[in-house]
């Protein structure tokens, strides 16, 4: 079972180990800023993409408005906007995980988390597990000696303002809501019973609160969608409704034999769902009423030859070849069939305003309209 804590108070002054002082040096101590101008190149065509100055073998991350990316001995940033915004930091090795959200980015290794921008590194007594981000909170997942896991949060500036304790085989996955309200959720499973209980627990980091507490037994669950009424769990079996406040189930729809693949957050939530097993050959649309009544609108949409890759933008379905991209309604409508300026072997979508393109070793962005 999970037991919480609640946590305020200054980082320990205590005298930090070799390789955290290595990471200190490296951030806070040694950081060389400087604003560089990067070359980049944009092709033209029906796709105007702007191809990126690392290639796909490198270590970087999506910040939501660019890339941070180590290469030749730096840490750069590149913002996909407004090139005055690039920045540059000294760096004495890569050998760095990367993270970050529209506000905060941080680097972290097996013992130490630093947050850009912070004055000193963040004192991890265990082993680093993984590092989420918020606008104002960075979640930190580590291991005790004990093999005990706990989520630890701190402050954009470091400091630790909460903590959760789990036990090591419960806890499954954890993350942000998307809607800018600082709310945590975990999710949990336990197989101690004769049919799996997934428990959802979400947090309001802001007020230190429990918002609301999700017990789903007989499926399995995986994907949690926030929109600003609602919380949608998809499970092996139902798409289920809650209420935002209280966390109450209103409907279920059935999604047995398909999976969850995407989501896109307008006026009514839309979600893309794929066969298991692996077929691509039918794709399904749920636009879904956030009322009392299950009666989603389902549209299919068969892909074209060659597909690579399927997701939703801006509550249109996008479907890339290597040669084009393909535009859907939601109700499954074709709009519109764009060729691409350079043959591509991957699409991957980094947010409703940017999709990320390979072609070979080449990383190619393309802004959304």
């Amino acid at each position: 079972m999970r037991k919480k804590r609640y946590v305020v108070k200054q980082r320990s002054r205590m005298i930090l180990r070799i390789g955290i002082l290595a990471l200190g040096a490296l951030l806070a101590i040694g950081l060389v800023f400087g604003l560089i101008h990067l070359l980049k190149s944009t092709k033209k065509g029906a796709k105007e993409l702007t191809e990126l100055p690392f290639t796909d073998t490198a270590n970087y991350t999506y910040t939501g408005s660019g890339f941070l990316y180590f290469q030749e001995g730096k840490l750069y940033y590149m913002d996909i906007a407004d090139g005055r915004k690039d920045t540059s930091y000294k760096i004495n090795t890569d050998e760095l995980k990367l993270t970050a959200s529209d506000s905060i980015s941080v680097l972290y290794h097996d013992t130490a988390v630093q947050i850009v921008g912070s004055e000193a590194p963040i004192v991890v007594s265990g082993k680093v597990l993984g590092v989420k981000c918020s606008q104002a909170h960075v979640a930190v997942l580590r291991e005790d000696s004990a093999g005990k896991t706990a989520i630890v949060i701190y402050d954009g500036a470091g400091t630790q303002t909460d903590q959760m304790d789990f036990d090591a085989a419960d806890l499954i996955d954890f993350g942000f809501s998307n809607r800018q309200d600082e709310t945590l959720w975990t999710l949990e499973m336990d197989l101690s019973a004769s049919t799996p209980v997934c428990t959802i627990t979400t947090y309001n980091l802001a007020t230190k609160r429990t918002t609301g507490v999700i017990n789903v037994q007989n499926q399995l669950t995986g994907d949690v969608i926030f929109t600003d009424k609602s919380l949608f769990l998809s499970g092996t079996s139902d798409l289920i409704r809650y209420t935002l406040a209280g966390s109450s189930e209103v409907y279920r729809i059935s999604v047995y034999g398909w999976k969850l693949a995407d989501s896109s957050i307008g006026e009514s939530p839309i979600l893309l769902y794929k066969q298991r097993g692996g077929s691509n050959s039918i794709l399904k649309l749920y636009t879904v009423p956030e009322g009392d009544v299950g009666s989603a609108a389902i549209s299919t949409v068969h892909p074209p030859e060659g597909a690579l890759a399927e997701f939703l933008i801006k509550g249109k379905l996008m479907i890339y070849t290597p040669t084009a991209a393909y535009t859907y309604t939601a109700g499954g409508k074709l709009l519109a069939v764009e060729e691409l300026p350079i043959k591509i072997d991957g699409a991957q979508k980094l947010s409703e305003s940017h999709i990320l393109l390979s072609s070979g070793d080449s990383l190619y962005v393309s802004v959304t309209r």
